[in-house]
Protein backbone atom coordinates (compact mmCIF):
# COMPACT_ATOMS: atom_id res chain seq x y z
CA UNK A 1 0.00 0.00 0.00
CA UNK A 2 1.58 3.32 -1.02
CA UNK A 3 2.40 5.74 1.75
CA UNK A 4 0.36 8.89 1.96
CA UNK A 5 2.35 12.03 1.18
CA UNK A 6 2.86 14.28 4.16
CA UNK A 7 2.29 17.96 3.41
CA UNK A 8 4.45 20.25 5.51
CA UNK A 9 3.21 23.75 6.26
CA UNK A 10 5.47 26.42 4.85
CA UNK A 11 7.35 28.08 7.69
CA UNK A 12 7.31 31.83 8.13
CA UNK A 13 10.67 33.48 7.34
CA UNK A 14 12.36 34.65 10.52
CA UNK A 15 14.19 37.61 8.99
CA UNK A 16 12.66 41.07 9.10
CA UNK A 17 13.39 43.68 6.44
CA UNK A 18 13.26 47.21 7.89
CA UNK A 19 11.75 50.27 6.21
CA UNK A 20 11.11 52.85 8.92
CA UNK A 21 10.53 53.64 12.58
CA UNK A 22 7.32 55.40 13.66
CA UNK A 23 5.78 56.45 16.99
CA UNK A 24 3.56 53.79 18.55
CA UNK A 25 0.48 56.05 18.64
CA UNK A 26 0.14 56.05 14.83
CA UNK A 27 0.20 52.27 14.37
CA UNK A 28 -3.54 51.63 14.73
CA UNK A 29 -4.38 54.21 12.06
CA UNK A 30 -1.63 53.25 9.58
CA UNK A 31 -2.71 51.76 6.27
CA UNK A 32 0.07 49.33 5.35
CA UNK A 33 -1.69 47.81 2.36
CA UNK A 34 1.28 48.14 0.04
CA UNK A 35 3.59 45.37 -1.21
CA UNK A 36 6.95 45.06 0.49
CA UNK A 37 10.24 43.62 -0.75
CA UNK A 38 9.60 40.43 -2.77
CA UNK A 39 5.85 41.02 -2.41
CA UNK A 40 5.81 40.34 1.34
CA UNK A 41 3.17 41.92 3.58
CA UNK A 42 4.26 45.08 5.37
CA UNK A 43 3.48 45.15 9.10
CA UNK A 44 4.59 46.80 12.36
CA UNK A 45 6.79 45.37 15.10
CA UNK A 46 6.17 47.26 18.33
CA UNK A 47 8.21 47.93 21.46
CA UNK A 48 7.50 50.58 24.08
CA UNK A 49 6.72 53.91 22.42
CA UNK A 50 7.95 52.88 18.97
CA UNK A 51 7.13 50.63 16.06
CA UNK A 52 9.30 49.42 13.20
CA UNK A 53 7.69 48.98 9.79
CA UNK A 54 8.96 45.67 8.40
CA UNK A 55 8.23 42.74 6.12
CA UNK A 56 9.28 39.10 6.40
CA UNK A 57 12.28 37.90 4.40
CA UNK A 58 14.33 34.72 4.18
CA UNK A 59 17.72 35.90 2.98
CA UNK A 60 20.11 38.12 4.92
CA UNK A 61 21.48 40.24 2.09
CA UNK A 62 19.97 42.03 -0.89
CA UNK A 63 21.56 43.55 -3.96
CA UNK A 64 20.51 47.17 -4.63
CA UNK A 65 18.59 46.27 -7.79
CA UNK A 66 16.30 48.87 -9.31
CA UNK A 67 13.09 46.95 -8.59
CA UNK A 68 14.01 46.40 -4.94
CA UNK A 69 15.08 50.02 -4.47
CA UNK A 70 11.81 51.15 -6.03
CA UNK A 71 9.79 48.94 -3.67
CA UNK A 72 11.71 50.22 -0.64
CA UNK A 73 11.06 53.82 -1.71
CA UNK A 74 7.39 53.11 -2.38
CA UNK A 75 6.85 51.72 1.12
CA UNK A 76 8.60 54.74 2.64
CA UNK A 77 6.45 57.09 0.60
CA UNK A 78 3.30 55.24 1.64
CA UNK A 79 4.20 55.54 5.33
CA UNK A 80 5.49 59.11 5.02
CA UNK A 81 2.12 60.28 3.70
CA UNK A 82 0.48 59.11 6.92
CA UNK A 83 2.84 59.63 9.84
CA UNK A 84 6.14 61.07 11.07
CA UNK A 85 8.88 58.52 10.51
CA UNK A 86 12.58 57.79 10.55
CA UNK A 87 13.57 56.16 7.24
CA UNK A 88 15.89 53.15 7.26
CA UNK A 89 18.48 52.81 4.50
CA UNK A 90 17.96 50.12 1.87
CA UNK A 91 19.03 46.58 2.68
CA UNK A 92 18.84 46.48 6.49
CA UNK A 93 17.66 43.04 7.64
CA UNK A 94 17.22 41.77 11.20
CA UNK A 95 17.64 38.08 11.96
CA UNK A 96 14.38 37.99 13.91
CA UNK A 97 11.51 40.02 15.28
CA UNK A 98 13.24 39.89 18.65
CA UNK A 99 16.22 41.75 17.20
CA UNK A 100 13.90 44.47 15.93
CA UNK A 101 12.32 44.88 19.38
CA UNK A 102 15.75 44.98 20.99
CA UNK A 103 16.77 47.73 18.58
CA UNK A 104 13.71 49.83 19.41
CA UNK A 105 14.18 49.36 23.15
CA UNK A 106 17.91 50.12 23.04
CA UNK A 107 17.48 53.39 21.12
CA UNK A 108 14.00 54.49 22.20
CA UNK A 109 14.99 57.90 23.60
CA UNK A 110 17.16 58.77 20.60
CA UNK A 111 14.55 57.67 18.07
CA UNK A 112 11.77 59.57 19.87
CA UNK A 113 13.89 62.74 19.91
CA UNK A 114 14.48 62.45 16.17
CA UNK A 115 10.80 61.79 15.50
CA UNK A 116 9.84 64.94 17.39
CA UNK A 117 12.34 66.93 15.31
CA UNK A 118 10.86 65.88 11.95
CA UNK A 119 7.17 65.73 12.90
CA UNK A 120 5.10 68.06 10.72
CA UNK A 121 7.98 68.61 8.28
CA UNK A 122 9.03 67.25 4.89
CA UNK A 123 12.41 67.05 3.20
CA UNK A 124 12.79 68.88 -0.11
CA UNK A 125 15.82 68.88 -2.36
CA UNK A 126 17.10 72.06 -4.02
CA UNK A 127 19.66 71.95 -6.79
CA UNK A 128 21.07 74.70 -8.97
CA UNK A 129 23.01 73.65 -12.04
CA UNK A 130 24.55 75.18 -15.13
CA UNK A 131 22.58 74.18 -18.23
CA UNK A 132 25.49 74.95 -20.59
CA UNK A 133 27.19 71.62 -21.50
CA UNK A 134 30.61 73.34 -21.65
CA UNK A 135 31.06 74.32 -18.01
CA UNK A 136 34.69 75.42 -18.36
CA UNK A 137 33.92 77.48 -21.46
CA UNK A 138 31.02 79.19 -19.70
CA UNK A 139 33.08 80.10 -16.64
CA UNK A 140 35.98 81.33 -18.81
CA UNK A 141 33.59 83.91 -20.21
CA UNK A 142 31.96 84.58 -16.84
CA UNK A 143 35.21 85.18 -14.92
CA UNK A 144 37.46 87.74 -16.66
CA UNK A 145 40.44 86.74 -14.51
CA UNK A 146 40.12 83.10 -15.63
CA UNK A 147 39.87 84.15 -19.27
CA UNK A 148 42.93 86.37 -18.91
CA UNK A 149 44.96 83.51 -17.41
CA UNK A 150 43.79 81.08 -20.11
CA UNK A 151 44.56 83.51 -22.94
CA UNK A 152 47.98 84.32 -21.49
CA UNK A 153 48.94 80.64 -21.22
CA UNK A 154 47.89 79.86 -24.80
CA UNK A 155 49.26 83.06 -26.36
CA UNK A 156 52.50 81.44 -27.50
CA UNK A 157 51.15 77.97 -28.25
CA UNK A 158 50.38 74.91 -26.18
CA UNK A 159 51.18 75.47 -22.47
CA UNK A 160 53.14 72.96 -20.42
CA UNK A 161 51.48 70.26 -18.33
CA UNK A 162 52.34 72.17 -15.16
CA UNK A 163 50.76 75.36 -16.53
CA UNK A 164 47.59 73.45 -17.43
CA UNK A 165 47.45 72.05 -13.90
CA UNK A 166 47.78 75.56 -12.48
CA UNK A 167 44.98 76.77 -14.75
CA UNK A 168 42.81 73.89 -13.59
CA UNK A 169 43.48 74.66 -9.93
CA UNK A 170 42.63 78.31 -10.47
CA UNK A 171 39.39 77.30 -12.17
CA UNK A 172 38.45 75.02 -9.26
CA UNK A 173 39.16 77.79 -6.75
CA UNK A 174 36.96 80.25 -8.66
CA UNK A 175 34.20 77.66 -9.07
CA UNK A 176 34.23 76.78 -5.37
CA UNK A 177 34.06 80.45 -4.45
CA UNK A 178 31.11 80.94 -6.78
CA UNK A 179 29.38 77.87 -5.35
CA UNK A 180 29.88 79.05 -1.78
CA UNK A 181 28.58 82.54 -2.55
CA UNK A 182 25.54 81.14 -4.38
CA UNK A 183 24.77 78.69 -1.55
CA UNK A 184 25.00 81.51 1.01
CA UNK A 185 22.60 83.60 -1.07
CA UNK A 186 20.13 80.71 -1.27
CA UNK A 187 20.39 79.89 2.44
CA UNK A 188 19.76 83.53 3.37
CA UNK A 189 16.78 83.64 1.02
CA UNK A 190 15.04 80.50 2.31
CA UNK A 191 15.86 80.96 6.00
CA UNK A 192 12.33 82.09 6.91
CA UNK A 193 10.60 79.11 5.27
CA UNK A 194 12.78 76.21 6.46
CA UNK A 195 13.43 74.57 9.79
CA UNK A 196 16.85 73.17 8.92
CA UNK A 197 19.17 72.75 5.94
CA UNK A 198 22.03 70.48 4.93
CA UNK A 199 24.41 71.54 2.16
CA UNK A 200 25.73 68.54 0.25
CA UNK A 201 28.67 68.35 -2.14
CA UNK A 202 27.84 69.13 -5.79
CA UNK A 203 27.69 65.90 -7.76
CA UNK A 204 29.46 67.18 -10.88
CA UNK A 205 31.13 70.20 -12.46
CA UNK A 206 27.83 71.66 -13.67
CA UNK A 207 26.13 71.59 -10.28
CA UNK A 208 26.48 74.74 -8.21
CA UNK A 209 24.21 74.10 -5.21
CA UNK A 210 22.97 70.79 -3.84
CA UNK A 211 21.09 71.08 -0.57
CA UNK A 212 18.32 69.45 1.42
CA UNK A 213 15.78 71.47 3.38
CA UNK A 214 13.51 70.37 6.21
CA UNK A 215 10.38 72.38 5.51
CA UNK A 216 7.23 72.67 7.66
CA UNK A 217 4.36 71.17 5.67
CA UNK A 218 2.40 74.42 6.00
CA UNK A 219 5.30 76.35 4.41
CA UNK A 220 5.92 74.17 1.35
CA UNK A 221 4.11 76.60 -0.98
CA UNK A 222 6.04 79.53 0.49
CA UNK A 223 9.29 77.60 0.03
CA UNK A 224 8.55 76.95 -3.65
CA UNK A 225 7.61 80.60 -4.22
CA UNK A 226 10.79 81.79 -2.50
CA UNK A 227 12.97 79.47 -4.56
CA UNK A 228 11.29 80.67 -7.75
CA UNK A 229 12.14 84.27 -6.86
CA UNK A 230 15.73 83.31 -6.09
CA UNK A 231 15.99 81.51 -9.41
CA UNK A 232 14.95 84.68 -11.22
CA UNK A 233 18.01 86.48 -9.81
CA UNK A 234 20.46 83.94 -11.27
CA UNK A 235 22.08 84.21 -14.72
CA UNK A 236 19.87 82.73 -17.44
CA UNK A 237 22.16 79.72 -17.96
CA UNK A 238 21.35 78.32 -14.51
CA UNK A 239 18.44 76.03 -13.76
CA UNK A 240 16.82 75.57 -10.34
CA UNK A 241 15.18 72.25 -9.48
CA UNK A 242 13.12 71.44 -6.38
CA UNK A 243 12.52 67.75 -5.70
CA UNK A 244 10.48 65.84 -3.14
CA UNK A 245 8.97 65.56 -0.70
CA UNK A 246 11.37 62.83 0.42
CA UNK A 247 11.74 60.80 3.61
CA UNK A 248 13.93 62.91 5.94
CA UNK A 249 17.19 61.02 5.30
CA UNK A 250 19.34 64.13 5.64
CA UNK A 251 17.86 65.04 9.02
CA UNK A 252 17.74 61.66 10.77
CA UNK A 253 20.47 59.22 11.70
CA UNK A 254 19.63 55.58 12.35
CA UNK A 255 22.80 53.69 13.17
CA UNK A 256 21.63 50.10 13.15
CA UNK A 257 23.96 47.30 14.23
CA UNK A 258 21.86 44.30 15.11
CA UNK A 259 24.71 42.18 16.46
CA UNK A 260 25.63 44.87 18.99
CA UNK A 261 21.99 45.34 20.03
CA UNK A 262 21.56 41.57 20.47
CA UNK A 263 24.71 41.30 22.59
CA UNK A 264 23.66 44.25 24.75
CA UNK A 265 20.23 42.72 25.27
CA UNK A 266 21.69 39.34 26.23
CA UNK A 267 24.00 40.97 28.74
CA UNK A 268 21.22 42.97 30.37
CA UNK A 269 19.86 41.73 33.73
Amino acid sequence: MPRAKTRHAKSTPEGRYLYAVVPIEVVDSLNLDTPGIQGADVHPVTSGKLAAIVSNIEQQTLRPERKLLSTHSAVLGHVMDQAPMLPVAFGIIANSEREVRNLLAEHENDFLTQLRAVRGNVELGLRIRLSDPDAFGYYVNAFPELKAMRDDLYREGEPSREEKIELGKYFVDLLNGFREATADKVLDGIESVVKQTVVNEPRNESEVVNLAALVPQKKVDAFNATVEKLGATLPENFQVDVTGPWPPYNFTHLRIHFEQVEEAAQGAP
